[in-house]
């Protein structure tokens, strides 16, 4: 039988969106808050983890690093490089007229800057990758124009020293926000806001009477009343105020979004658009302008800081708000184009689209978070649709916001959307930044590596990730936590790829940064230590793997309980680890466990596919191939439900490589092929034609085919097997390999390619016995001569040592296929070389140091066999011999030791030594009565020799007794009528004839013909001649002719005209003719006769003589002088011619 190793592969991970949280009101917001820190504080510290699929048959759990944002709500999702919290940030300022004196009344505002995005990569989600905002949303930032026009300089009463210091305030902290220094920059704001005020306060205080001066003892006062801001509100110098406060507002709202203080950062947005709305509008329509653009930056910037917050409902409306205000804003200025007959300038409007494709962006971040994801989709493609229209193709707003698209196609499985959308942002990214290496292309190459991980090929991921940690590693500097984030997704990526080595390294190494951080990032350490421990798993370190998977399930049922995803989690891991070691009970013990939990948890969830499919896996190897069917049947239904669009390939391929394998178990060979196969198309999709994955798959279709007798198939899978293990990339060993070799041997022996199987099964011998000795083998004979070192080996390894276990084993394997070569040259004609061969399997048998003493009896059997057909017996006799002594060290008094016996009494009775014959015959017979009852087949057979023996040695009556009891036992078992019966009364004619008893003979000899006629419609031949020869001693010559011209009937047909035999019936019928004074019918019979032994004779034989003298006679008898002398004088020649 063809027996075939059956390993594991890899998995993909699945990722989740954040939940919906409760709308609330922005009055609420920073109770609200605190609130929701304190409800964090109380939970159960790490939200509900991913889950994906599990590696193949032995790797558990894979999981990418995440983290748990403020709202205590878990988001796994690709680091989006571009789409992390970019800004519409503006160019440099125009500068005052220095001419007149009066702003240009141009804005150059909102151009989005490509500094805005994060090159430090701060870790605060190490999947977003964005230390200025996990969600990835574009705020919008002042623009400086207000602080260096007339407008300002005369609001501050022509007093350029406070209007410059105010100004520098606001430099300064907008530097400060550049070097991302947001605390301080914050200071610096108020401060300036302070200088504001100090100027509201002297302009209020100026306005006062006299005698309400007299009253403030000439001192301003310290604090400005809200009426004081309605008065510089209404006041058309004065009025520019509010939109130098809203501004300097918004900025520091800006900054304390950018440090997640979200309460804060909505306390001043909605300050800013307080003061701002409290301004008359005056009729410059450049102040107005920039009032309304600044109207629409707070409400962006408000709305992400409330979407921050969980109030997704009110961050919606102030969305729509700012959407409408821009939208607004820029069809106002094409109104007036028209009216004035004069065009916007051609970039005149450009940072105003920008503005508007900055919220539509922000409003599709906001859909993802709402899960509204085909409405996100499409607020994405407004951004981009507006954004190319405006800025082409290559702008790197457009890169921003693919990225964000990419991520979205990323979540819903659609990879290869995903892939073209991060594609296309990094090419356009890329364009900008040149060679240079910078941390957003190695995010972007993060992306592609997640995303090759989910769809493959696997070789892909790999080169992404390597060239992600290159950058990395070169830039990130003191911050390695970046660097750990794609060390974890790239020891995934190799696990999966088969390089568990390099895998382990990295994940170590990740590991290691995560514990020197100073970050309380437990779950992430579990996490790596989770895919550690499967990867130790991977390289049989079950030990390793355990303590891995054992600190983890203390730490997370200490923390969750036991009825908790994450302790499913682990448990999966460890039963998959049972399954590995092959310590099944336990297995079944740990995934049923697996199972409750998550029938109770996710019924209908990838986890829940992964688990069933792993017990199945458990019950198939304790025998229960039903049950492991039906498990793994509930299996791919569950992961067709869960997993849409084939997101889980790698999972699938194991459900359906497992399911083929139960089919192939109880024979459903059709539906095990249809398993199999699909199997191999989606590792062929996900790895390429070429990966090392399909070899297992490839080798059971070719066993099943085989099974099926579809040799041809079956040989091309096994083939197409090995040239995938040969492949430079594969680089499989040699003890992979053989057992190909052997199977593709199989393959072509029943194809009947004897020349290749022997080829075959030559080179799995050589190779086998290149990896016990260390040296290249070329052929039989000198692989005899190296036994004799083996031998000097295994005397000198420790007992019972794991590695006399292995050479035991591997000494095995060499002898097997020794066997199957002998049975290729003995089907070749080459009798002594199989002969050889099958000898020197025996010896390496004889030399394992494990003794596996059935594999000695079937070849010392098969030995013998050969050896009694060449016919020596004496050297069968010693090989039966040996068979037998094997067979009783391990078997006792079995059926099969009988049988041996029954052999050994064979060898006997052909020697002649009937006495050792008939005791052994005697053993094989109490034997087999004792294994199957008195009335079995075997029985019978061996009572059968019994009686051969005792016919030989002359008791005939001990022999009729035995087939008469052979009679009755075949009679009640198969009825009178069977042709074993016809058989035994054949054998009982012929004791009654060496009795003299030929009268009784006739009986049973005409019963048995009567049986043989009625099942095959002729008889024996033997039989018949009998029965001839004793009608003829009765005198029934009658029927005795009738009996010779059946028999020369049947000979005729089955041996033609010219056989030998045919000669003796012929004579035969010839007497019977003379017996009845026929002599005239019998001159042709004899002469038919002697025409047939001149045929097949030397013409001087004495038959011919015999058969001329015969002749003579009846031509004598019938007075034909002529033809008698004829004949006579060809006799007389015939003598004289021996004579001389």
């Amino acid at each position: 039988s063809l027996q075939m190793e059956r390993g594991s592969t890899a998995s993909t991970p699945s990722f989740f969106v954040a939940r919906n949280v409760r709308a609330m009101s922005p009055g609420r917001v920073k109770e609200s808050w605190k609130k929701r820190n304190i409800k964090s504080d109380k939970s159960n510290g790490v939200p509900r983890p991913p889950t994906h699929s599990q590696q193949r048959d032995v790797v558990p759990q894979i999981t990418p690093s995440f983290s748990t944002d403020v709202e205590d709500v878990q988001r796994v999702m690709p680091s989006l490089a571009r789409t992390t919290m970019s800004f519409d940030i503006d160019d440099a300022p125009n500068r005052v007229n220095e001419n007149s004196g009066v702003g240009s009344g141009s804005f150059d505002s909102f151009k989005d800057r490509e500094g805005a995005f994060d090159r430090t990569c701060e870790d605060k989600d190490d999947d977003l990758q964005s230390a200025q905002d996990s969600e990835g949303y574009y705020i919008n930032t002042s623009a400086f124009n207000l602080f260096e026009c007339r407008q300002f300089l005369i609001a501050m009463g022509g007093n350029a020293s406070n209007a410059s210091l105010a100004t520098n305030y606001i430099r300064t902290a907008d530097a400060l926000c550049d070097e991302t220094k947001y605390v301080r920059a914050i200071q610096t704001y108020y401060a300036g806001l302070g200088v504001i005020l100090a100027r509201v306060r002297d302009w209020i205080y100026a306005l006062k009477s006299d005698e309400e001066q007299r009253t403030a003892n000439g001192v301003p006062p310290t604090h400005v009343a809200q009426e004081d801001f309605v008065r510089v509100a209404c006041d058309p110098d004065m009025n520019i105020i509010m939109l130098i406060v809203s501004s300097i507002l918004h900025r520091a709202g800006n900054a304390h979004l950018h440090l997640c203080q979200y309460s804060e950062a909505c306390r001043d947005y909605n300050s800013a658009q307080t003061y701002r709305s409290m301004r008359n509008k005056s009729h410059d329509l450049t102040l107005n302008d920039e009032d309304d653009m600044l109207q629409g930056r707070i409400s962006n910037n408000l709305a992400c800081a409330l979407s921050k917050c969980g109030l997704l409902d009110e961050a919606r409306s102030e969305y729509t708000r700012a959407l409408q205000v821009k939208q607004g804003i820029l069809e106002m200025w094409h109104k007036r184009s028209k009216q004035s007959a004069t065009s916007i300038e051609e970039d005149g409007d450009m940072p105003l689209v920008s503005d508007i494709t900055s919220t539509f962006h922000n409003i599709g971040l906001l859909r993802v978070k709402c899960n509204e994801l085909k409405k996100a989709e499409k607020a994405y493609k407004q951004s981009l649709s507006l954004r190319v229209k405006k800025f082409g193709l290559d702008d790197v707003g457009v890169s921003t916001t693919l990225c964000a698209l990419g991520g979205l196609y990323y979540q819903q499985g659609q990879y290869d959307d995903a892939f073209r959308a991060f594609k296309e942002s990094l090419r356009i990214w890329q364009k900008h930044v040149g060679k240079k290496n910078d941390l957003v292309t190695a995010e972007h190459y993060y992306n592609i590596g997640l995303i090759f991980y989910q769809k493959g090929p696997v070789s892909k991921a790999r080169a992404s990730l390597v060239e992600c940690l290159r950058l990395r590693k070169q830039l990130c500097g003191d911050n390695l936590l970046p660097v750990a984030s794609a060390l974890t997704l790239s020891g995934m990526i190799n696990t999966m790829a088969g390089a568990h080595e390099e895998a382990a390294s990295q994940l170590l190494e990740a590991l290691e940064i995560r514990q020197q951080a100073d970050r309380n990032e437990g779950h992430d350490l579990m996490t790596i230590q989770l895919s550690l421990g499967n990867v130790y798993q991977l390289q049989n370190k079950f030990d390793d793997a355990m303590d891995c998977y054992s600190a983890i399930l203390a730490e997370w049922m200490g923390r969750f309980g036991s009825d908790h995803a994450k302790v499913a989690q682990v448990l999966q891991s460890i039963g998959s680890a049972y399954l590995a070691a092959d310590k099944y009970d336990k297995a079944k013990t740990t995934l049923e466990e697996v199972l409750r939990i998550r029938r109770l948890l996710e019924p209908q969830s990838v986890e829940m596919a992964e688990t069933l499919d792993s017990l199945g896996r458990v019950l198939y190897k304790l025998g229960d191939t039903e049950k492991a069917g039906e498990l793994g049947e509930e299996a791919l239904e569950v992961l067709k439900s869960a997993a849409k669009d084939n997101s889980e390939p790698i999972l699938l391929s194991k459900v359906m490589k497992n399911l083929g394998d139960y089919y192939q178990d109880v024979e459903a060979f059709e539906d095990a092929i249809d398993a199999y196969e699909e199997c191999q198309r989606v590792l062929v999709a996900w790895h390429g034609e070429d990966h090392a994955s399909l070899v297992e798959v490839l080798n059971e279709i070719g066993v099943t085919r085989f099974k099926s007798e579809e040799f041809g198939v079956a040989k091309y899978s096994f083939e197409e097997a090995l040239r995938v293990m040969r492949l430079p990339q594969n680089g499989a060993q040699d003890t992979v390999i053989f057992p190909t070799l052997n199977h593709l041997g199989h393959a072509l022996y029943k194809n009947n390619d004897l020349g290749l199987a022997a080829e075959t099964y030559i080179e799995s011998f050589n190779i086998q016995v290149s990896i016990i000795t260390g040296d290249a083998n070329d052929g039989l004979k000198e692989f005899g001569s190296k036994l004799s070192t083996i031998k000097d080996r295994i005397s000198s390894i420790e007992q019972g040592s794991d590695q006399l276990k292995s050479l035991s084993g591997s000494l095995g394997s060499i002898a097997n296929i020794l066997r199957y070569i002998g049975l290729v040259i003995q089907d070749q004609g080459d009798f002594e070389a199989a002969l050889s061969a099958n000898k020197l399997s025996l010896s390496v048998r004889l030399c394992q140091p494990i003794r596996d003493h059935s594999a000695v009896a079937l070849m010392a059997e098969t030995i013998a066999i050969s050896e009694y057909k060449r016919g020596n017996h004496s050297n069968a006799l010693d090989y039966f011999s040996q068979a037998l002594e094997a067979k009783k060290a391990v078997q006792g008094d079995t059926i099969d030791v009988a049988r041996t016996v029954n052999n050994l009494a064979n060898i006997h009775y052909s020697m002649g030594n009937l006495d050792d014959a008939m005791r052994l015959y005697s053993q094989s017979l109490d034997i087999k009565r004792i294994c199957l009852g008195q009335e079995s087949d075997e029985v019978v057979n061996t009572l059968n020799n019994i009686a051969h023996v005792m016919i030989n040695a002359g008791r005939e009556q001990d022999a009729l007794e035995a087939y008469h009891e052979v009679l009755k036992i075949r009679q009640s078992c198969h009825g009178k009528s069977h042709l074993s019966v016809a058989s035994t009364l054949s054998n009982m004619g012929d004791v009654y004839i060496k009795l003299g008893k030929i009268d009784i003979a006739t009986t049973y000899f005409e019963q048995c013909i009567r049986i043989q006629k009625m099942h095959q419609g002729s008889c024996d031949e033997r039989v018949l001649e009998n029965l001839g020869s004793i009608y003829g001693k009765l005198g029934e010559w009658n029927k005795a002719e009738t009996t010779f011209k059946e028999i020369i009937h049947l000979k005729r047909m089955s041996q033609g005209d010219d056989c030998s035999e045919n000669a003796k019936i012929l004579d035969l019928l010839a007497v019977s003719f003379i017996e009845q004074d026929r002599y005239s019918d019998a001159i042709e019979h004899l002469q038919e006769a002697l025409r047939i032994r001149k045929f097949n004779l030397h013409e001087e034989d004495d038959e011919i003589l015999a058969s001329l003298n015969k002749l003579a006679f009846v031509y004598k008898s019938l007075q034909m002088t002529e033809k008698m002398l004829e004949v006579k004088a060809e006799f007389d020649d015939i003598q004289r011619r021996r004579r001389n």
